[in-house]
């Protein structure tokens, strides 16, 4: 039996529907905003603007560094990556009901990018990380501004939030797992704000991701002198990026993506350093171990043959997520809400993947497409639907006053 009075409904619906306006402007002044995962004064610039914006809840914002992380540069070196900050909000974290809201603020595009510009018609916002994901923070802001508005007094001490702002997921979120870690063993459900796919469809299933270097080492001689003494890195990575990229056919669904080559030097040189960049996709987590010894295969055989000794980095930054337990019973909750409020909520499967598969790994149950129905991300025409800021806001609305005001069945019980 519906407990919610019908006109507590149709306030906080039409109020969401007035901030339409309000949210675009947010997003356009925010996508203005380098903060390309790399860009740290950018990212710092970005999550400086969103402070006041997350001040005027009953709780008290806290800017988070994160640790440097290490990464292998074009030269085969290890150097430190230093990362903007995170933003955090907690409010009620004693309560009895909680939620976890996340959504990263760094894009793809980096300060030199010639995508920077954000471009506005009547029903569509193109620009860098207008869908992915700084619409997505507008939804998340404004959604809990409507619950903090119109959720009773009576039902606010059993329903606390928070917020996590992270500043690294583009590049599989190194720096902030720690933080995403400990926030889900804080809540008990789930809502990140990625971009939803154009017709307002959510993902389900997601495949795991992992992302390596291999640095080849030669020995580097004079071209035409010294030829045969020489031991070429570049010629070894090149036959370690082929054979590589021969796994696809290997296993149904799982991808190598052999995305670049560095290394070498001036062309009368035999270059001693070359270094391989691949992304693996995967949807089986018994896989990892035999993704490892065959990629270690192909390095040892290559070394063998050639000379050049090589040596992989990196790791698996995100496991598959399955649709099962509460994340279904979540799924289908936003499903049933979504289809009230006359949205398309249809599921599908991605190779994507973001931090909702890395929260569902450690226990935390989740849907992680709650934000703006937009398309063509991680490209120069990426845009999001403008009307959709509000249809999100209001369906996310809609699930935090259910569980808060017990009409939608808390997803742990």
């Amino acid at each position: 039996m519906n407990t919610v009075p019908e006109y507590t409904k149709t306030e906080h619906r039409n109020w969401v529907n007035s901030q339409q306006d309000r949210m675009t402007s947010l997003v356009e002044k925010w996508a203005s905003i380098n903060s390309g995962t790399y860009h740290r004064a950018g990212v710092e610039s970005m999550v400086n603007v969103l402070l006041p914006e997350f001040s005027k809840f009953d709780a008290v914002p806290q800017i988070l560094d994160l640790p440097n992380i290490q990464q292998v540069n074009d030269r085969g070196a290890l150097q430190a990556i230093e990362l903007g900050p995170a933003l955090s909000v907690r409010c009620r974290p004693d309560a009895t009901k909680r939620v976890l809201l996340a959504i990263h603020t760094d894009t793809v595009y980096s300060v030199d990018s010639a995508f920077q510009a954000v471009k506005h018609d009547s029903n569509r916002l193109c620009g860098p990380g207008v869908a992915d994901a700084k619409g997505g923070i507008a939804i998340l802001l404004v959604a809990l501004e409507a619950l903090e508005r119109f959720l009773p007094e009576e039902f606010q001490n059993d329903f606390g939030w928070e917020v996590l702002l992270n500043p690294d997921e583009e590049i599989g979120s190194p720096g902030s797992a720690s933080l995403l870690q400990a926030a889900a063993s804080r809540n008990h459900v789930g809502l990140l704000f990625e971009p939803s796919l154009p017709d307002g469809s959510l993902v389900s299933q997601r495949k795991g991701s992992a992302n390596f270097e291999i640095v080849c080492r030669g020995k580097s001689a004079h071209a035409g002198r010294h030829f045969e003494a020489g031991r070429n890195a570049i010629a070894a990575a090149a036959s370690i990026a082929v054979q590589i990229h021969s796994l696809n056919e290997r296993w149904p669904g799982t991808t190598f993506n052999v995305a670049r080559i560095d290394g070498g030097g001036p062309l009368n040189m035999v270059p001693d350093i070359g270094v391989v960049g691949v992304n693996v996709r995967y949807s089986d987590q018994d896989q990892e171990a035999t993704i490892l010894q065959t990629l270690d295969g192909i390095l040892t055989a290559v070394s063998s043959a050639t000379g050049v000794e090589s040596e992989r980095f990196g790791e698996f930054t995100a496991p598959p997520k399955q649709v099962e337990g509460l994340t279904k019973t979540l799924l289908q909750q936003v499903v049933e809400t979504g289809t009230e409020l006359g949205l398309n909520m249809n599921l599908r499967p991605t190779g994507g993947v973001c931090d909702g598969n890395r929260l569902q790994r450690w226990g935390l149950p989740n849907v992680d497409t709650l934000g703006v129905r937009g398309g063509e991300i991680h490209s120069h025409d990426e845009f999001m639907i403008i009307e959709s800021l509000s249809e999100r806001a209001t369906l996310t609305a809609e699930l935090l006053l259910g569980w808060a005001m017990n009409e939608i069945p808390w997803p742990t019980t």
